[in-house]
Order: structure tokens, then C-alpha cells, then sequence
């Protein structure tokens, strides 16, 4: 098994990704702050028990992501946050890997509201009997499992990610990854705050039912109702955990 640069030794793939996900928690948690410089490459390889190779593919990584960049004279810096790449699947995960505040929950809903009414409306539109079907399996996946279960909130994300790509928009397509990993976070805080298949598959049902009926502007509105009361269900969750208000 090789990385660009040289063999990855026995073993080392699972190695090599430890390491970037050790160092991208390290960073987007603050360990390593923006401005700082990380330890030298042999530092890191010592600390992780890899090669030098390896180290340095995990830091061309972590600077696709905007997360890092070399500095002559200085080394390997942290760079602003600004400047990190927020619709990485990567770091979305790697920043919600702790207990997800309600700053965080807030700025998921907000986004949802930009993207997914509008895309359910253009599915509405557009969908074709194969994105139907996807959009129909999961919905009777996540509607006859245990709500808490993983395979129910597989089922929840796998409807909302069928409803993007369903609009046949590459662009908000693309959305899918970085919505997909903030959602199975924010479904389980809902699942816990409002246990019952009657709370949310109601909802679902009347989106797909729009979706099917070829109804864009029924789409939008059932889809702001869900995201509505979804958002109230995880700022609750939060609430119920002692997250922050």
C-alpha cells in the first residue's frame, strides 16, 4: 500500500488516517491554535508511530482543506479559521466530534432553510421515477424502525440526501456530503428530545406526497413545517443536555 511519496508500511493505511484525524481534531478543537506552528515532521512521525512519509501526505491533506500551510522559515502553520473549508465533510465531523452547541445547531437550520425547501420544490419538479423510488424506500425504512435506532436516522439522512440530488442540480448536489454529516448528528438530538414515530414520520410523509404529486409550492411549505419543528425538537435536545442556549 503506498501514498504519493513512497510505501505506506503494514498496516499504514489505517495508521495514515488516524493521524489526519488526530491532528484535524487537534486544530478545528483548538489544541493546535491558527498562527501556531506544528511539531516538526519528525516530531509528528515519533508521536504517531509513522513514517515521515506518511506525515507529509497527512499534511497535504490537512492543506487541501485549508486547514494548514508551509511557511518558509517557520514551519507548518495553523491558518485562520476563516480560511478553512466549511463544507469539508471532515471538519464539519471532526467540529461537531464533541457535544454540538446551540450556536452550531442554530447555523445548521439556518442553512437548511436556504437549501432544502427550494430543493424539494425543484424535485417536485424534476424528480424521476428512480429518485421517487429512493425518496419512497427510505422514507418506509425510517418510518417502520425504531426511531432512536441508527438504522431509522440512516434512513431520515438518506431521504433529505435523495431530495438534493433528486433536483438534478449538480451544484445543489454538492451540498450532500457536508448536509449529510451535520444531519445524523442533529437527528439524534432530535430522536432523543421527541421520541415516536408519530413526532416526525407524519412530516416526511407529507413531503414525499408533494414530491410525488409533482407539487413544488406543497413541497416548500411541508418542508419549512418539518424543518420547524425539527429545529425546536434539537435546540430542546440541547437544552436537555445542558448545551449552551
Amino acid at each position: 500500500m503506498t501514498v504519493e511519496g513512497g510505501p505506506l508500511e503494514p498496516g499504514g493505511r489505517a495508521k495514515f488516517n488516524n493521524t489526519v484525524e488526530a491532528i484535524g481534531l487537534r486544530i478545528v478543537s483548538g489544541s493546535f491554535e491558527p498562527g501556531c506552528t506544528l511539531p516538526t515532521t519528525d516530531g509528528l512521525a515519533k508521536e504517531f508511530s509513522v513514517s515521515r512519509v506518511a506525515i507529509r501526505e497527512s499534511m497535504k491533506i490537512l492543506a487541501g482543506k485549508g486547514l494548514i500551510q508551509a511557511k518558509p522559515r517557520r514551519g507548518t502553520v495553523v491558518r485562520p479559521r476563516s480560511d478553512w473549508n466549511r463544507l469539508d465533510p471532515d471538519i464539519l465531523r471532526w467540529q461537531i466530534s464533541n457535544r454540538p452547541n446551540a450556536a452550531f445547531i442554530r447555523s445548521v437550520f439556518e442553512v437548511r432553510r436556504l437549501i432544502e425547501p427550494e430543493a424539494a420544490a425543484l424535485t417536485a419538479q424534476r424528480a424521476s421515477q428512480e429518485v421517487l423510488g429512493s425518496i419512497e424506500a427510505a422514507f418506509q425504512q425510517m418510518a417502520s424502525t425504531d426511531p432512536t435506532s441508527p438504522e431509522s436516522i440512516a434512513a431520515d439522512v438518506a431521504f433529505h440526501r435523495a431530495i438534493l440530488s433528486g433536483t438534478g442540480n449538480e451544484f445543489i448536489a454538492a451540498f450532500t456530503p457536508v448536509m449529510s454529516a451535520a444531519l445524523h448528528v442533529t437527528f439524534g438530538i432530535q430522536r432523543d428530545a421527541a421520541l415516536g414515530r408519530e413526532h416526525f414520520v407524519p412530516s416526511h410523509r407529507d413531503i414525499l406526497d408533494a414530491i410525488v404529486c409533482g407539487d413544488p409550492e406543497a413541497a416548500r411549505t411541508t418542508y419549512l413545517a418539518l424543518l420547524k419543528t425539527a429545529e425546536e425538537d434539537a435546540m430542546r435536545g440541547i437544552r436537555d443536555q445542558g448545551g449552551e442556549t
